[in-house]
């Protein structure tokens, strides 16, 4: 019997995803279980927390957020690899001290380059009041571009990754910038897109991740006690929703990907299916884009403090709304009803609210598992 949670944030992102990973892959690493976080969309744009029981912080990008818990990572085809991004993230869990782990890829993620992320930051740049709240990590650009696959790449050599970067990225990046009206590079990074530093240093930490993470497909899905899909953003922020475009994600955010990976790699099995919807107990949108349900951050709590969601030249500052308990709950409901899994496995819905020590609202009665501070052992179900 397949033992499965899936984690997904009901609003704009920024609920509680990671908290909540912790929590389920704390209880099964309890019990004796092994433990598979599988981040099911995005890429390293998200900004999942977790702070243990002991007081270590971390801000989950590439791995998943069960990691200081005790579970490992797979990929799926449907994250977006940035190799930079992750030997960053994996030096500082190893400083946090993280146990052992291990990480693997599925051979056909995307995967972003150095130059992905620069034609992202110089069109949010140019933009200006008109950004599309992006985090500037690539994520868009990179799927714009539909160029090599981690697999296709990890079988290059280095002169014929740093030749593909130099030719095919760079062109992808001036096309892009001057299809948007940038002719002419600013200084300030044109010094950046120069430096022969900034591919060698992209090669250097695509070999290093290899050698820390495995490719594998989703068979490995099937070597696991307890799996855990960990979405990325929320359900407003779906590539579906194009009445939000171009303030949204170019991925699904819902039921849809791991449902998909259920059906592809667990077929014929049988499994207990928790599908998990996270929200706090008020709203946030960190980014640009409509947010009918906007208020002062007074309005909810003036004293509040977010660690994680500081200002950045891209969003902006993090901003605050009060929930529609309504919507909340029709759009939790639409989503956990538009996927079928395959025969054997029973799926059901729950509901986590989060920041129940920040502000009360009506969504709380609601609330299957309730979370009233930061840390695992603050929640209760």
């Amino acid at each position: 019997m397949q033992d499965v949670r899936i984690v997904i944030g009901a609003n704009y992102g920024d609920e509680g995803k990671g908290l909540m990973t912790d929590f389920f892959a704390a209880q099964a690493v309890k019990e004796g279980k092994r433990v598979l976080v599988i981040p099911s969309n995005g890429g390293a744009q998200r900004g999942h927390t977790v702070t243990t029981p002991e007081g270590v912080r971390h801000v989950f990008q590439h791995f998943g957020s069960g990691t200081l818990a005790g579970a490992d990572t797979w990929s799926p085809r449907f994250f977006i690899v940035n190799p930079m991004i992750f030997m960053n993230e994996y030096e500082k869990l190893k400083a946090e001290g993280a146990g052992d782990f291990h990480v693997a890829f599925d051979p056909e993620c995307p995967i972003s380059t150095p130059f992905d992320m620069i034609t992202n930051q110089i069109l949010e740049e140019h933009r200006g009041n008109a950004r599309h709240g992006s985090c500037g990590i690539g994520i868009w650009e990179t799927l714009i571009r539909q160029g090599k696959l981690l697999g296709e790449m990890l079988a290059m050599s280095d002169a014929e990754i740093k030749n593909y970067i130099n030719t095919d990225c760079r062109n992808q990046m001036l096309k892009r910038l001057s299809d948007n009206g940038i002719l002419n590079i600013p200084d300030r990074w044109r010094d950046i897109i120069d430096d022969e530093g900034l591919i060698d240093n992209f090669i250097y930490d695509l070999r290093a991740m290899s050698d820390i993470a495995v490719i594998r497909d989703g068979d490995i899905l099937g070597e696991y006690d307890r799996l855990i899909f960990e979405n990325g953003q929320g359900l407003l922020l779906d590539r579906s929703h194009r009445e939000y475009a171009p303030h949204t994600t170019p991925s699904n955010t819902g039921f849809r990907n791991p449902a998909q990976l259920i059906r592809e790699n667990l077929k014929g099995m049988q499994g207990d299916v928790e599908c998990c919807y996270v929200t706090r107990t008020y709203l946030t949108r960190h980014g640009a884009g409509p947010f009918n349900e906007e208020c002062l951050k007074e309005d909810i709590n003036a004293n509040m403090k977010d660690l994680t969601n500081v200002p950045n030249p891209h969003q902006g500052t993090i901003r605050y709304g009060k929930p529609n308990e309504k919507a909340i709950l029709k759009r939790i409901r639409e989503d956990f009803d538009s996927e079928v899994l395959p025969e054997g496995f029973i799926k059901r819905m729950a509901i986590a609210v989060t920041h129940v020590n920040e502000y009360h609202s009506g969504i709380v009665e609601f609330g299957d598992y309730i979370s009233d501070g930061e840390t695992r052992e603050d929640v209760t179900n």
